[in-house]
């Protein structure tokens, strides 16, 4: 729009102005890295990370699973590089290891039924082909036989005037959800929230529910088969749980008796007979215009479960701060060392190695590790490095860690990665979560100090901030990232997205993330100094990293 009291030539000296003002004041709060810095960054070197990720990837850890012999191998190399580069045990009997108490639980399928009755008939449901049970670690048996009412997504946000109970009826009853979904129209960062599965149990109790159905949409299924649901049921998201206090198990929402996980046959059997079909239903999620409704029908469901003691360690190493002022404040620094340990066999391969998920994190935290042991002087706050346990199995280390962190002092910021490695050249970072918090603007300055492109997420519909470990931080208030190599090459026919769509339909957890991948060192080791830069902006600013005004994880966490 044109100036209405200048000229042109006087708005265009205002401009430049400007201009060279703000250029002066981020001059001012961005001096140049320093020299001791610059020097310490390429101390991290990909030969390195090559070695640390091909022991931790071995067979001879039979893919680290929580409570494992490999995993508690795999717990003693990273506390040996902690001791190796000189940091201080982070648990106060000079361990270095964290104990976690966990409970393992297995449905005993032929014991639990799932039977669907409409007029006088039964038809019950078979264990595994038609559907399995989540969360049966809070007892060893129980149930529900209530009415079904489909909800939709399963959400109620006031904040987009928008629910899935408006005008039903779910009190004593199981409410049907679609799994894993959320509206569409929903903000990435919200719908994110809201797809998450302890939401939806969250929300249905709150409107009376007593139990829970989910059903996979074709296109959630088309991402993650009922085979490969099988496996995360048995050893994946579903096989364990934390205990915070003895006998009680943290985040299992109290009052919903059952939560059962629906194959296309066992939805398809709900669904008999009812005016809105199955088909219907999908349909109108895809176009965003789902309905709630009563079904015909009730549900009883019984189970029987075993329980198992496990026990699991994080790894816990601190570089102290400069600052006395400041160092009992501590930045974060976490990668989870686990994985999925021995499995269902594949092309004959039953050890689920875990390269990229996540010993390459793992690898690229003991570089960053070695580059804050490197500098001429630590940074003002002191700088916590955890290998933690259990996110495989939804984010336990984590939430141990966040919610009775072993350090004397309060955890001002998260600086969480899972990957950081990748099977083609890259050159460009992504910061999951920079929008929420001003740990965003660190991420952008370190890009750029280190001539680096920042992207955007590039898979905004999948959730990936609520889906590993820095939620556990965020949901305990606390400002966090997510770090991870981006999407896009400078190499003549490398199409990296589409070499991640692959990835993630054909080798993502499975066997088949082993080191035999033509994984990319050189890409990893710059983006570990990415990460190490980020880290260091963290604990070296002079003010705490905080939340963002009006932003939506603070207004539901920041006061916890």
């Amino acid at each position: 729009m044109r100036p209405m009291r200048y000229g042109i030539l006087t708005a265009l000296l205002i401009a430049v102005l400007a201009i060279v003002s703000h250029i002066s004041v981020l001059a001012q709060n961005e001096a140049p890295v320093d020299p001791g810095v610059q020097t310490a960054l390429h101390i991290i070197r990909p030969e390195a990370i090559r070695a640390h990720l091909e022991f931790l990837a071995d067979d001879a850890l039979e893919g680290r699973h929580t409570g494992s012999r490999g995993y508690d191998l795999a717990a003693r190399y990273v506390r040996a590089q902690f001791t190796a580069l000189g940091l201080k045990s982070g648990v106060k009997d000079g361990s270095y290891f964290q104990p976690i108490t966990l409970r393992q639980t297995e449905v005993d399928g032929g014991e639990t039924s799932l039977v669907i009755a409409s007029n006088g008939q039964e038809r019950p449901l078979a264990y595994n082909k038609d559907f399995v049970l989540l969360d049966t670690h809070a007892h060893n048996t129980g149930g529900v036989s209530a009415p079904v009412v489909f909800v939709g997504y399963g959400v109620t946000a006031p904040e987009f005037h928008y629910d899935d109970y408006a005008g039903v009826d779910v009190k004593d009853k199981i409410a049907a959800v679609l799994s894993f979904e959320a509206p569409a129209s929903f903000p990435a960062t919200e719908r994110a929230y809201y797809m998450d599965g302890e939401v939806k149990c969250e929300i249905a109790r709150e409107h009376g529910a007593i139990g829970i159905i989910e059903i996979s949409t074709p296109e959630l299924e088309q991402k993650f088969p009922w085979e490969f649901q099988l496996r995360e049921v048995k050893i994946g998201f579903n096989s364990m749980h934390w205990l915070d206090a003895p006998d009680h198990v943290f985040n299992v929402v109290e009052g919903i008796k059952a939560d059962a996980l629906l194959n296309r046959s066992g939805a398809e059997a709900l669904f008999s007979g009812e005016a809105v079909t199955l088909p219907g239903i999908f349909a109108a999620a895809k176009a965003g215009k789902t309905s709630s409704f009563a079904l015909n029908k009730t549900v009883s469901i019984r189970y029987v479960a075993r329980h198992t003691p496990v026990n699991s360690v994080n790894v816990v190493g601190v570089l102290p701060g400069s600052d006395p002022a400041r160092r009992n404040e501590y930045v974060v620094f976490t990668a989870h060392l686990d994985h999925l340990g021995i499995g269902p066999s594949v092309d004959g391969d039953s050890i689920y190695n875990g390269a990229l998920d996540n010993a390459a994190g793992s690898s690229v935290m003991l570089e960053v590790a070695r580059f804050f042991a490197a500098l001429p002087s630590a940074p003002a706050r002191s700088v916590a490095f955890v290998a933690l346990t259990g996110e495989e199995q939804d984010l336990l280390g984590s939430q141990a860690f966040a919610n009775q962190p072993p350090l004397p002092g309060p955890i001002v910021a998260n600086i969480n990665v899972d990957g950081g490695a990748f099977i083609v050249p890259v050159r460009d970072v992504v910061a999951y979560g920079e929008e929420h918090s001003s740990l965003g603007v660190l991420a952008r300055r370190a890009a750029r100090e280190l001539g680096m492109e920042l992207s955007p997420d590039p898979f905004p519909d999948e959730g990936y901030f609520v889906r590993s470990d820095q939620y556990s931080f965020v949901r305990a208030g606390i400002p966090s990232l997510q770090l991870d190599l981006g999407l896009k090459s400078d190499r003549a026919g490398v199409d990296p997205l589409a070499e991640m769509k692959k990835w993630l339909t054909t080798i993502y957890h499975s066997p088949k993330d082993d080191t035999s991948q033509p994984i990319h060192y050189e890409s990893s080791a710059k983006f570990a100094r990415f990460a190490a830069l980020v880290t260091y902006y963290a604990a070296s600013s002079p003010k705490r990293p905080v939340w963002n005004t009006n932003d939506f994880f603070a207004k539901r966490f920041a006061s916890r």
